[in-house]
């Protein structure tokens, strides 16, 4: 009878241990499993080590970080501190590059880097894959926060692009006649403006080279333009001051967060979205292999991108214009998102050849 009982008992224990291993199979994943809080957990233990500083370069002016910055370092309350760096032009990043190839790397832990250098940077071993891909985490992503939306993402997964840089044409009210306020595209060809039509020796206009729809329409128009005496002006600041103080009347091409931050300011300044409406996928966010904080730089990336698009939005007026909270959205409404997306800015190099070649701009090979 012992005998018989020490066998129940013993097959009870199987029966109870099946049992609880068929339990913990079934059950729901873990927090810890889950992608986002994983990256999250990573991005913790990073900081850390770091007493929870970090440091950003990217191409904003400061005046678009001041409030963005704080709202990350609010969401992710165990970053102390954000030191900011702006690199705003083409030049630094020839310099970082020539500094990489000898091993020595910039101090930045995230750090943009200028479209006409991504492919040299890439070809250089700079960017590393991401600690989590991009696709596990998008169902993960906290309540309320958007899903990315699939034209942001690199399809190798190596970056995410975190703005919605739109393009459009700004004016000074005090040089254009009432009733005449540009309103198409056509205004930088018309022959009433020769000559005084500013447009960016940096290509500004890759989505309508890229889009089928709009590439054969794009390369008529541009040759136009350039037939019409443009005003070649190298940057978009530049531009916008241009056109504030009077010098000249309209400028083609030109980002709507340059306008809009200086119109807020108080400055003589219109702004249209032309139909239709160039959208580069900007501010792409890579990890460099030098980082000592990786999947906190895909943290911010998907911040930016996501849960944090209205700050971005309000403060740094770099939203998506398909955010129906974005400001810039009822003046996209129907009309034609051109967009450059991941693959596009694979290839810029080719696209600022062709503008380039078409504008007849200096040092560029015909």
């Amino acid at each position: 009878m012992a005998q018989g009982k020490i066998r129940q008992c013993h097959f009870n224990f199987n029966v109870a241990a099946l049992l609880l291993m068929f339990l913990a199979l079934s059950a729901p994943p873990a927090r810890a499993q889950n992608p986002f809080d994983r990256l999250v957990e990573m991005s913790k233990n990073e900081l850390a080590k770091r007493n929870g500083r970090l440091k950003i370069a990217l191409d904003w002016p400061e005046a678009d970080t001041v409030n963005v910055l704080p709202e990350f370092k609010k969401t992710f309350s165990y970053i102390r501190e954000i030191v900011y760096t702006r690199e705003g032009d083409v030049g630094p990043f020839a310099n970082y590059l020539l500094r990489i190839k000898r091993g020595e790397y910039p101090e930045f832990d995230i750090m943009h880097v200028a479209g006409e250098f991504e492919t040299q940077y890439e070809k250089e071993g700079v960017f590393v894959k991401p600690p989590v891909n991009y696709k596990d985490i998008n169902p993960f992503l906290p309540k309320g926060w958007p899903k990315l939306d699939p034209r942001t993402l690199d399809p190798n997964g190596f970056f995410l692009g975190t703005t919605g840089n739109a393009r459009g044409v700004a004016w000074n009210p005090n040089l254009i006649p009432k009733g005449k306020e540009p309103s198409s595209w056509e205004v930088c060809a018309d022959p009433a403006w020769k000559g005084k039509v500013m447009i960016d020796t940096r290509n500004r206009l890759q989505s309508l080279q890229h889009d089928a729809k709009t590439r054969d329409n794009f390369l008529r128009w541009l040759k136009r333009v350039a037939a019409n005496s443009p005003v070649l002006t190298q940057g978009q600041n530049v531009m916008v001051q241009k056109l504030a103080s009077g010098e000249f009347p309209i400028a083609c091409g030109i980002n709507y967060h340059s306008v809009y931050r200086e119109i807020d300011q108080g400055a003589p300044l219109k702004f249209a979205f032309p139909d239709p409406i160039p959208l580069e996928i900007g501010s792409r966010l890579y990890v460099s292999k030098w980082t000592p904080t990786p999947a906190t730089t895909q943290l911010f990336a998907l911040w930016l991108a996501s849960g944090g698009q209205t700050v971005l939005e309000r403060f740094a007026y770099r939203g998506f214009p398909w955010d129906t909270k974005s400001r810039k959205f009822p003046l996209a409404k129907n009309k034609y998102i051109a967009v450059c997306d991941a693959e596009c800015s694979l290839r810029w190099n080719d696209y600022n050849k062709e503008y380039g070649d078409i504008l007849a701009l200096p040092g560029v090979k015909k």
